[in-house]
């Protein structure tokens, strides 16, 4: 093997161990919110109606937890 040939495979083999290293910490939290809406409606005769709606949102916030 060349020098030239060293020195890339040193470069790779540190893109690739920083690019792990990267990946484990940007990956390590998450942040879900869900929205549940539930919607009733009742008639009645003429011209009045009645619409019940409610909506409830839940957030989660996660993080990965890195003991070793």
């Amino acid at each position: 093997m060349t020098k030239q040939q060293i020195i890339k495979i040193i470069i790779s083999v540190l893109i690739a161990a920083l690019t792990a290293l990267a990946a484990a910490f940007g990956l390590s939290s998450c942040n879900v919110v869900r929205t549940v809406t539930n919607r009733s409606e009742f008639y009645q005769k003429g011209d009045t109606s009645i619409t019940i709606q409610t909506r409830t949102t839940e957030s989660y916030d996660a993080k990965k937890n890195l003991s070793y």
